[in-house]
């Protein structure tokens, strides 16, 4: 695979090894540990809940997290830490126990890299130390980008670690023992071909309603003048196996890292956050290719997911670089409600990761979360699209507003919802939980009732919501995350109950888990309850 394929896994994603482990870690600070790489791997390690506290019957499953875990080989580190070696952490939960396992991703560029004991050639995000030599930085031009460094999926029964590249790194559930590279052509359909066209994409596909199967985008990108890309909705059954839904020309390639689905569109912000080929070409890093154009404003597509027609709206207002959509429906009268997580402060896009403050406790500690969401409301009919922030007067209310890394109950996936649960990254003294990280729910339905949970000096991890199978109401069920114990250099597994955001129950690993990115629980069984309960209007 060339290197077009890895540009976009440098944006909120990776593509290359990493750095030293030159970070002291303070016995009083423990907040080092979230960022110090860590090299052993483990297989299946038992671990015990640390109280009598009863775990819900119905959790069974493995529970796996990506994160950067590797940031130095040989004489060369790399510069940012996007660039660090994606290593796979896997839970195997039930009732009574947890297993541990972590692997990092033995991927082609992993496996040459550390078998010539040096960086070897290749595009980064932000370079390396020392850097690439003019001839490496042209070698570099031809070298894969498999390095999957931000979430995991499951496709039909292939299990892949993606990027925001078109790259899959497929590797087994039981062992997280890495299987191949894969990077499908999503035009030649149910062939299973492989493809050396130039594709982004994005590391959070949608599970499709009513069908299961995931729902992504692929844009084609053109290398001739004249010629224009080209944007394309796919169904993907597993890797062998891709639909086109819908497929329509754009005039520029923009990074795009999420986007929502609702009972009948997928929604697509065309953020001016755009591609320059020709800069990256010189330099083989990522930074450099990509520049904000906000001038432009705002396209934001709807594809109808079953018919393939696309509603394109435009917006002057809040056209900005954003991480996450959290969810979107239809209100029933032509309009539609997007909440999205837009990042306040740009640097934060190209810099905010950079190796050097994330070993400097006092820049980790004047970090402050650079996000905020929003509601976007698009009215389909006259193309009219409403914004607006979630803010509240008090420092304290509007805390839960800044959180990203969210999610739902994937029951309400394009559904009215009130609930998502997320993270607020924020590392000063100064905020509601003292420099800590904290899960938060937040209730976009009524003001004023959100709720946190937080230890200090630990620092929580994405959540994820299991559903409980017999619930009958959105927050019916439990939240799982990897949180560091700052005291202890330790990730332990947290379980909440979502409802409350009470502890159920605590695992502790036998190691420390660098901050990571994305996971999914994979439940060994795959209930289809429905969800009832109180539907909030507009």
């Amino acid at each position: 695979m060339a290197w077009w394929t890895t540009i976009a896994a440098w944006l909120l994603c990776c593509v290359f090894p990493g750095q030293p482990t030159t970070a002291t870690v303070n016995a009083k600070d423990g907040v080092l540990y979230c960022f110090t790489e860590n090299l052993k791997e483990f297989h299946k390690v038992p671990m015990s809940y640390t109280s009598s506290r009863p775990v819900p019957p119905w959790l069974s499953g493995t529970l796996v997290r990506n994160a950067p875990s590797q940031f130095s080989v040989g004489r060369r580190s790399v510069v940012n830490y996007f660039d660090g070696f994606a290593k796979l952490h896997s839970l195997d939960i039930n009732q009574h126990s947890v297993n541990f396992s972590a692997s990092f991703l033995k991927t082609g560029v992993y496996n040459r890299s550390i078998e010539a004991n040096d960086i070897l050639p290749g595009p980064t995000f932000m370079g390396v130390d020392p850097p690439f030599s003019l001839l490496e930085r042209l070698r570099a031009l031809s070298s894969p980008g498999d390095n999957a460094i931000i979430n995991v999926w499951n496709f039909g029964g292939d299990f892949a670690a993606l990027t925001d590249a078109w790259v899959f790194a497929q590797f087994d559930l039981d062992t997280l023992d890495t299987i191949g590279v894969s990077v499908p052509d999503p035009i030649l359909e149910n062939r299973g071909c492989q493809t050396t066209e130039v594709y982004m994409s994005c590391a959070h596909p949608m599970v499709e309603p009513g069908t299961g199967h995931s729902i992504n985008f692929v844009m084609k990108v053109s290398l001739f003048p004249g010629q224009r890309d080209t944007f394309r909705v796919i169904r993907i059954k597993d890797l062998r196996t891709i639909e086109t839904l819908a497929s329509f020309e754009i005039d520029k390639i923009w990074y795009m890292h999420s986007f929502s689905l609702t009972e009948n569109f997928a929604i697509f912000f065309a953020q001016p956050c755009y591609y320059d080929f020709i800069r990256f070409f010189t330099t083989v890093e990522a930074q450099h290719s990509i520049y904000w154009a906000p001038d432009d404003g705002m396209k934001i597509y709807v594809v109808n997911l079953k018919t393939g027609n696309v509603t394109t709206l435009h917006t002057e207002a809040a056209a900005a670089i954003y991480t996450h959509h959290v969810n979107a429906y239809e209100t029933g009268d032509g309009r539609v409600v997007n909440d999205v997580v837009i990042l306040t402060n740009t640097k934060a896009f190209t810099t905010g990761l950079a190796r050097s403050r994330l070993t400097n406790i006092t820049a980790i500690r004047e970090m402050q979360s650079p996000t905020r969401l929003f509601r976007y409301i698009l009215d389909l009919k006259t193309g009219k699209v409403e914004v607006h922030p979630f803010v509240s007067k008090s420092p304290t209310e509007d805390f839960p507003n800044t959180l990203d890394l969210p999610v739902i109950n994937e029951k309400c996936r394009g559904r009215r919802y009130c609930y998502t649960y997320g993270t607020v990254t924020t590392f000063h003294s100064n905020s509601p939980v003292k420099g800590a990280v904290p899960i938060v729910k937040k209730n976009v339905c009524l003001s004023h009732n959100d709720t946190l949970w937080s230890r200090p000096n630990h620092y929580a991890g994405e959540p994820i919501f299991v559903a409980d199978p017999n619930g009958t109401e959105e927050h019916d069920g439990v939240i799982l995350s990897s949180v560091l114990d700052g005291d202890r250099g330790l990730n332990y597994l947290l379980i909440l109950d979502a409802r409350t955001m009470k502890e159920i129950n605590t695992a502790y690993m036998p190691t420390w888990i660098p901050f990571g990115f994305h996971g999914q629980f994979f439940p060994r069984s795959f209930p289809d309850a429905p969800v009832t309960g109180t539907h909030y209007e507009l």
